[in-house]
């Protein structure tokens, strides 16, 4: 008589979904990682990039930076 209220138990899920699923899961973790280690190189190259460029062995004195010029432009 019990068996006449109860809902049956529904089927378990299909093995391919789950499947499928772990892999989009771990496929988005991939993208994240990814996109996360883009982020914090680009924020590095920001935040460093500026002083190295500076500091460029090219200049004669590379503490002084820009030497003043009279004139702006070309002339």
């Amino acid at each position: 008589m019990s068996g006449l209220f109860s809902s049956p138990s529904p089927p378990p899920p299909d093995p391919k979904i789950a499947e499928t699923q772990e892999k989009q899961e771990k496929r988005i973790e991939e993208q994240e990682s990814t996109k996360q280690k883009q982020i914090a190189a680009s924020s590095r190259a920001r935040r460093t990039g500026g002083m190295r460029l500076l500091f460029s062995q090219d200049r004669e004195n590379p503490a002084l930076g820009i030497p003043n010029e009279d004139k702006l432009g070309g002339g």
